[in-house]
């Protein structure tokens, strides 16, 4: 084992000379420029920054979207390149239809088929306008009680305190019986930084908040296809009595400190005054007082100390502690139902109230060679190293009859570290590891590199190409490991898995172009009997991948499109292809006073066995009897720009309309029908 660690040291110190961020920055082509909130041409101009204190003076701020073309985009899964696998509503269950692995070692308390609803220290925003900023989104179903409510504010109260908050409501009705859901999410961060700038302090916290009835799909599916039941709601469910509760919160604070002060003060020696330093009387002047208050001052001021920038820093010390607690919660009125009947016996037979809390207590403690300066990305050199301690309680119970079923404590402790170096503004080499040293999952580890290199001179822009590189070996999750519920219990024994990713990818303006491949040793995963499992052997999944954004007058084109294989069909399911296509049209109205914006979008995907959904563990697994696909998602809305404004109406899913119902999207679970959305987008200034 000693050697083992030892080797897994040198691989993390050797992986310091590449790591990989994602910086989209062309340093040879002519940057972006992005006005300064402070400028007057536009008092309500928008920038924000993650959370983070890094991000600030290692990023380019980005700006809030306000454009008209994105602004009917109401659902946070269609904001990213890949289309989602869900349940009938916005807000249930979700997993990506393109392969993607999760991004961290260690302890694991994120919550997969929920990532895009629940609010985190990650995706918390720091808003910097000149003006106190707030935005305020609100989308209703024409005829339904489907709601939805966000809100956004941001203020700099002193030019060094800022403060950000936000908060995000949904309320949706059932498509099918039983399939509803609620889901709230506040979060709220503030941010200090002395006179000085040698010292920063910021704090955040969060609360998440979902509540979903669970139906486990419809029963029969041809009864809808075949549009036999003109009335969805009294389409045949598999759960009638089942529901999701899922509190996930957090608080913490960062603050930083510069080990050298910004300015130094350096005294100027005194010189013996010349001839020509000399002061001579003019002619008016016979008051002697006064010569000798004119030559003190002279003298004063050759002798006045001289302060200066410094260039020269020995970076800065950064301390950060978090507090997260999960609590899930499973309640079932009727857990004797047929469909919990492959699975293990019950635990009791009149209700199921599984309950499992996880919490966690993390300091980090890390050393950057960040100083005072803001790089917008484009920073010459950049090293840190820090060491993570996290504890962490797990506990499953039954919280009706008071009793505790399993508890687990564990302790963690991992270094990282890593470097950007930025070479003849045209080549940028950055780098990133970490390794569990200590306690549990030791021996994990993960190391990234990238190598993005500029083609073409300021004046000729070529575009720029990216090559990305990461090994991980991850050991299986504290879920995958042992759980403990009225319907499923299980404790295993797994070896950690082992992942190689290769990424090359090319990009010119708003155009890109790549290919991938993971290559899997040991692939933990979620069989077909929804249980944990693991395939003792080695295979990959190869990618090929474009994304681009192109105006064309007043015509704007959005659209990504991917091409995946596994070589291993029987523990991987992916459909080969899929994409989507926006296709947008702006037209100046009542004297260009505002612009009227349609817009057209068409999701598509070709037919693959989609991983199945169990309500029971949260989670999706393998499933080798109904394929779904085929079919185009597409969406139709109409918006209008009035000054800050943005109204717009959406109608979903229209190819319904056609008679083909076959509009699934994940096994037994069909896409919501088609809806007319009426929302507002509004952003204030005050």
């Amino acid at each position: 084992m000693a050697q083992r660690l030892a080797f897994l040291v040198i691989l993390l110190a050797a992986s310091l000379l590449g790591f990989s961020q994602d910086l989209e920055q062309d340093s040879i082509a002519q940057k972006k420029t992005i006005p300064s909130p402070s400028l007057p041409i536009d008092s309500t101009f928008v920038t924000y920054n993650a959370s983070p204190f890094d991000s600030i003076f290692l990023n380019a701020s980005k700006v809030v979207d306000t454009t008209t073309f994105h602004a009917a985009a109401f659902d946070d899964l269609q904001s990213s390149h890949t289309i989602y696998s869900t349940l009938s509503n916005k807000g249930m269950a979700h997993k990506s239809m393109r392969f993607d692995h999760r991004n961290q070692i260690g302890f694991d308390m994120s919550m997969p088929a929920f990532s895009a609803c629940l609010l985190n220290e990650y995706n918390m925003a720091s808003y910097l306008s000149v003006l106190p900023y707030s935005e305020i989104r609100y989308l209703m179903a024409v005829g339904d009680l489907e709601q939805h409510f966000q809100a956004r504010f941001g203020r700099q109260f002193t030019p060094r305190l800022l403060v950000s908050f936000a908060f995000d409501t949904d309320h949706n009705t059932p498509t099918f019986a039983h399939n509803n859901n609620a889901n709230n999410a506040f979060w709220f961060n503030i941010k200090y930084i002395t006179k000085n700038e040698r010292y920063g302090v910021g704090a955040y916290w969060y609360r998440n908040k979902l509540e979903m009835s669970e139906n486990g799909g419809i029963i029969n599916d041809e009864q809808y296809t075949s549009h036999a039941e003109s009335d969805n709601a009294a389409i045949p469910v598999n759960l009638n009595d089942a529901v999701n509760f899922v509190v996930s919160s957090g608080i913490g604070f960062e603050h930083y400190f510069n080990l050298l002060p910004k300015k130094t003060v350096s005294k100027k020696k005194e010189a013996p005054l010349s001839e020509n330093d000399s002061i001579t009387p003019l002619p008016y002047l016979n008051d002697s007082i006064l010569v000798d208050t004119l030559l003190t001052d002279s003298l004063a001021q050759n002798m006045a100390p001289e302060t200066k920038v410094r260039k020269f820093t020995l970076g800065r010390l950064c301390h950060s502690f978090s507090y997260l607690n999960n609590k899930i919660y499973y309640n079932e009125k009727s857990p004797g139902a047929s469909y919990y009947q492959p699975y293990d016996t019950l635990l009791n037979d009149r209700k199921t109230t599984d309950t499992t809390l996880v919490r966690a207590i993390r300091n980090t403690l890390k050393w950057s060679s960040l100083g005072y300066q803001k790089h917008n990305d484009d920073i010459p050199f950049y090293l840190y190293a820090g060491v993570t301690h996290g504890y962490y309680m797990v506990k499953h119970y039954d919280y009706i009859e008071d009793e505790t079923l399993l508890a687990r404590n564990y302790n963690q402790l991992s270094v990282n570290g890593g470097i950007i170096i930025n070479l003849f503004k045209s080549t940028r080499i950055t780098g990133q590891g970490e390794l569990v040293t200590l306690g549990y999952q030791i021996g994990d580890f993960d190391v990234k590199g990238q190598w993005k290199q500029f083609i073409g001179t300021s004046s000729k822009n070529y575009g720029r190409a990216t090559f990305d590189v990461e090994l991980k070996r991850q050991s299986a999750t504290w879920f995958e490991e042992s759980y403990y519920s009225n319907h499923f219990r299980w404790d295993n024994d797994f070896h950690a898995a082992t992942y190689l990713t290769f990424d090359l990818r090319y990009s010119y303006k708003n155009y890109g172009i790549g290919v991938k491949q993971t290559t899997i040793n040991d692939l933990i995963y979620f069989g077909t009997d929804a249980r944990p499992a693991q395939y003792d052997g080695l295979f990959s999944i190869r990618e090929a991948y474009l994304s681009f954004y192109q105006k064309l007058g007043r015509f704007e084109l959005e659209g990504f499109a991917s091409l995946q294989k596994s070589s291993n069909e029987e523990v991987m399911h992916l459909p080969l292809v899929l994409g989507q296509l926006k296709v947008g049209y702006s037209q100046p109205i009542f004297h260009k006073a505002a612009t009227l914006h349609p817009s057209l979008t068409v999701r598509y995907f070709t037919k693959y066995y989609a991983d199945a959904y169990m309500p029971a563990t949260r989670t999706f697994y393998l499933q080798n009897e109904v394929e779904i696909g085929n079919y185009p998602f597409i969406d139709l809305a109409l918006a209008i720009k009035v000054k800050k404004a943005h109204i717009y109406a959406a109608y979903s899913n229209i190819f319904l309309l056609t008679g083909n119902r076959n509009s699934f999207i994940a096994p037994h679970y069909p896409m919501r029908d088609s809806k007319i959305f009426i929302g507002v987008n509004w952003r204030l200034f005050n």
